[in-house]
């Protein structure tokens, strides 16, 4: 069952305009459209580790298929078969209905559907690909211009980060402070077995985001140097006079990480923040595992990628005037069609909806009652 509501006509004239914005940013980046399929195969999202098997929409027809619950997985497989002999690195971006199941409720058909729009980079030789991928992310979120109220955050952590963290404790209760550290569960971080001195710098990292580079200097006092911190050091200091530029805040959160096992590396939210409310727009990061499990022979294996919501977007951007505009156009004699026609595409250059009646019309009740027939805003009659 689908508990997702439908769209109105406005909101689908919303989601076009969303959509075909991006498309023009993703194709002046050198990237290529891409259509995956819609049917996934369960064994492989199982197989290569993306998501759990109880968060997926089955087929009732085919309980091994399911509706894609994501479109990298698909994309990537595409690209190391279809595309095996296809020159890196890859640029491609996609539009598309995702399928979430409801709650995460096993057992369940209830699902909701998502509109999303993304890109992925693949086999890019290079040391830090997310700098391109990132920059068109700020790119194709300016092009879309949000209200003036709307407040944007980049948040940013890196599975290495955590590695670093939980390194010394591989051995001891490793996955239960991971689990805590993700869901900021101090209380369950307090009961675990480990030295007093490491629960007090467990906790004081739950709390510890912000400042790239003032978080960096922390890790560094606490963990030493090491290139995981000096790399993300370098990203953020070339990323932030490009978020400065669209005045996005850029924090970086240790504890942050992924809902999908997708991901290894760099890992990202854009989050709006609006009269108190949060809503993530984007999100993406590196998935150079993913690659590799596809194709081992993979010369460069690595890919990144980002995907926006359309549905939360959709709630944030200004207005735009002419979009709830819609025009039925009217004239009154016979011969005043060709003019008649002429305004209609006047009005369509300037991105105006408007419907020409092609009968003459003379009659104000009947105009009214066209006008309403054809759930137009406006009336304009040619003079």
């Amino acid at each position: 069952m689908n508990d997702f509501k439908e769209f109105n006509l406005l909101d689908v004239r919303k989601n076009s305009q969303i959509v075909n914005t991006l498309n023009k940013v993703y194709k002046l980046w050198g990237y290529e459209k891409i259509a995956p399929s819609m049917i996934n195969n369960i064994d492989i999202l199982k197989t290569s580790g993306v998501i759990n098997q109880d968060e997926l929409v089955t087929l009732v027809s085919n309980k091994s298929l399911c509706l894609r619950p994501e479109m990298t997985t698909s994309i990537v497989k595409l690209i190391s078969t279809r595309l095996i002999n296809k020159k890196r690195p890859i640029r491609l971006w996609n539009n598309g209905i995702i399928f979430e199941k409801k709650d995460g409720v096993k057992n369940s058909q209830r699902f909701n559907e998502r509109i999303q729009s993304g890109i992925e980079l693949i086999g890019y030789d290079t040391e830090f690909p997310e700098i391109e991928v990132i920059n068109i992310l700020f790119d194709s979120i300016d092009k879309l211009k949000l209200k003036e109220d709307c407040n944007l955050i980049f948040l940013v952590s890196s599975t290495t980060i955590m590695d670093l963290i939980l390194n010394k404790y591989k051995s001891n209760n490793y996955e239960e402070i991971k689990k805590s550290m993700i869901n900021l569960d101090q209380d369950n971080l307090n009961k675990l077995n480990i030295l007093k001195k490491d629960k007090d710098i467990l906790n004081e990292l739950l709390y510890t985001r912000g400042n790239p580079n003032n978080v960096i200097d922390k890790l560094s006092n606490l963990y030493g140097n090491s290139k995981v911190l000096e790399d993300l050091r370098y990203l953020f200091n070339t990323i932030q006079p490009i978020a400065n530029k669209y005045k996005i805040s850029i924090q970086l959160d240790p504890t942050f990480q992924p809902h999908l096992n997708l991901y290894e590396g760099i890992v990202f939210q854009m989050v709006s923040v609006r009269n108190g409310e949060k809503s993530i727009i984007a999100k993406g990061g590196r998935y150079d595992e993913l690659v590799r499990f596809f194709n081992p022979k993979e010369n460069v294996p690595n890919g990144l990628g980002f995907s926006i919501s359309i549905d939360n977007l959709r709630k944030i951007i200004k207005e735009d005037d002419n979009i709830n505009k819609k025009i039925l156009l009217l004239y009154r004699k016979k011969e005043d069609l060709p003019i008649a026609i002429d305004e209609q595409k006047k009005l369509h250059e300037t991105g105006i909806i408007t419907i020409l009646e092609m009968n003459p019309c003379n009659d104000v009740s009947l105009s009214k009652k066209l006008m309403k027939e054809n759930n137009c805003s406006e009336i304009k009659w040619i003079k």
